[in-house]
């Protein structure tokens, strides 16, 4: 991700895992036009298994202590998936729009943001905010959690359009998506952008306990694209950081796959990934330098976790900036590669899959 510590990932690592995860009934998804603010392993099907598919690629080794296995999520079937649709409608089967136009566009993101603000969304995320106090769960748990309520809201809204409520709906949302905005006028396309962006605000604000987020962020003003490059860059020179890849590429040593399966390798780089990670929050945002300041103070959003919750918040507005993905791009090939993962190989492989 260009933006936050859980979502940096290249195209290549998206690619290999949506292709191999999902013949096991898992897959990565991303969210969002321009986006990666939101990336998980989630189940093909979102009514189907879902704690234990998020568990098993998502969480799936426990690495110090502050990543922990996603034993505690409940599997809470969404209203509407592809099997419950055709039962309930004799056997009717939706079929998939070819196209969306803006206005579907806005109405779409319109009712991510109904079910967020007033709905089971709102319910889900608050319930991840009090798990904090309850249960002291590590920042890295609840927002995989949170993620986990965009996506079943995500597929919610999708499948009422009529696309399929798993990966390959929400790809072909996506690239839908994505094509009406292209079409769109530069007002539109902003409509859409700031609708994005406030609903990825909305979802931080509500796992997070910071009801203040978004009026805040509207009284501040918005971080400018030169601020945000320069905090970007700085946070990609801490990733470059020789004891940073060391300290990843030890945590990495020990994990290997059983059998040379795609799924076994997949599983495999899910767990390196989980490591790159935990660090990337401990070691890169959070950290204190000699002074005994985090970078998230240094930047001016505060200290510990609101802190970095907010300047991920921030970040959302420039999140489609080529700079920023070029500098955060090139940081994360290091640290995957300090975590053994040949993405020479991966892009193969990723290839072989799609043929």
């Amino acid at each position: 991700m260009a933006m936050s510590a859980f979502t940096l990932s290249s195209a290549v690592v998206k690619r290999y895992l949506s292709s191999s995860l999902s013949r096991g009934g898992c897959a990565r998804f991303q969210l969002g036009v321009g986006s990666s603010n939101f990336e998980l392993f989630a189940p093909r099907d979102v009514s189907q298994n879902a704690s234990r598919c998020w568990k098993a690629a998502a969480h799936c080794t426990n690495t110090g202590g502050d990543l922990r296995q996603f034993s505690t999520i409940p599997t809470p079937p969404p209203p509407f998936s592809a099997a419950a649709t055709a039962a309930n409608n004799n056997g009717f089967t939706p079929t998939p729009p070819t196209s969306l136009t803006p206005e579907a566009c806005l109405s779409a993101q319109n009712a991510m943001k109904l079910f967020i603000e007033h709905g089971l969304g709102k319910q889900k995320l608050q319930a991840i905010a009090s798990e904090k106090k309850q249960h002291n769960t590590p920042l890295v748990d609840r927002w995989q959690k949170m993620v986990a309520v965009y996506l079943e809201t995500q597929c919610h809204v999708i499948a009422l359009l009529g696309y399929a409520p798993d990966e390959r709906g929400i790809a072909l949302y996506t690239q839908h998506l994505s094509q009406a905005v292209s079409l769109s006028s530069p007002e539109i396309q902003d409509k859409i952008r700031v609708s994005g962006r406030d609903t990825y605000r909305m979802v931080l604000a509500g796992a997070f306990d910071i009801p203040t987020l978004l009026s805040d962020q509207l009284t501040n003003g918005e971080v400018s694209v030169v601020d945000a490059r320069n905090i970007m860059h700085k946070v990609s020179l801490r990733m470059h950081d020789p004891e940073l890849l060391e300290k990843v590429a030890k945590r990495c040593a020990g994990i290997s796959s059983v059998g040379n399966s795609p799924e076994t390798q997949a599983m495999e780089m899910a767990r390196k990934h989980a490591v790159v990670q935990e660090v990337m929050v401990s070691d890169v945002y959070l950290s204190k330098d000699n002074n005994g300041v985090t970078l998230v103070q240094e930047c001016g959003f505060g200290d510990g976790e609101e802190g970095y919750v907010r300047m991920q918040s921030a970040m959302a507005e420039h999140q489609g900036d080529p700079l920023i993905t070029q500098y955060v791009g090139s940081a994360i090939m290091k640290l995957l590669q300090s975590a053994g993962i040949d993405m020479e190989a991966l892009q193969k492989q990723a290839m072989s899959m799609q043929a």
